[in-house]
């Protein structure tokens, strides 16, 4: 997403002479980076009242922001490349498995208080063949592909009763939450301490130790 800053810097500068006026390149950048690392900091704070639950530490360090410079005055907050899946979050849409298929919890599945398999859990679910194991089960064609766990005593035949804790799908369907856009707009447009505010403010420091 790109958020367009346009302000009256023509109205505040109009006054200025030129050897001031050489200050506006360097406060509009500072400005810029204000705004930009206060909508990353606003946005990683919101993912915690967003998800039900709350957000994982990880989820918390989401977003990212790059900083302008005065030669290119643009500054962008972003979510980073190792959380994807907040772009569905944002932007909702389709999302397609890495590798054969998704692995979806079910009313049986153990997951962590914000929804999610733990680590822990997903390897047992590798490594522990005896509890748990992946496919169809015999005899249940129409049960569905997943991971299927073992349970409850053996009977006199040696089996156990079986249930779902993960369902594999081609895909995953998600709908927008995180309202990304509306969070950054606040920060870069807020009356009191949005681009506006900030500008001035660099601009003057800028003036202040203009040699």
């Amino acid at each position: 997403m790109r958020v367009v800053i346009s302000d009256n810097i023509k109205d505040i500068t109009r006054s200025l002479n030129n050897r001031h006026k050489r200050q506006i390149p360097f406060a509009a950048s500072q400005a810029l980076n204000d705004v930009a690392k206060e909508a990353r900091l606003v946005n990683n704070a919101q993912t915690d009242k967003v998800f039900e639950g709350g957000a994982t530490g990880f989820t918390k360090r989401a977003f990212r922001y790059k900083r302008s410079n005065k030669r290119n005055l643009t500054a962008e907050v972003f979510v980073s490349d190792n959380h994807d899946y907040m772009k569905f979050m944002i932007e909702g849409g389709t999302r397609f498995p890495d590798k054969r298929a998704i692995r979806v919890s079910t009313k049986h599945s153990k997951l962590n208080k914000y929804g999610n398999f733990t680590r822990a859990t997903v390897q047992q679910m590798i490594n522990d063949k005896k509890k748990y194991f992946t496919g169809v089960p015999k005899g249940m064609p129409g049960a569905g592909a997943g991971v299927w766990e073992r349970y409850g005593r053996k009977t006199k035949s040696g089996g156990q009763k079986i249930r779902m804790v993960g369902v594999f799908q081609d895909n995953a369907q998600y709908k927008p939450i995180f309202p990304f856009g509306e969070f950054t707009e606040g920060v870069v447009f807020s009356r009191n301490d949005g681009f506006a505010i900030k500008f001035r403010q660099r601009l003057e420091a800028a003036i202040r130790t203009a040699k």
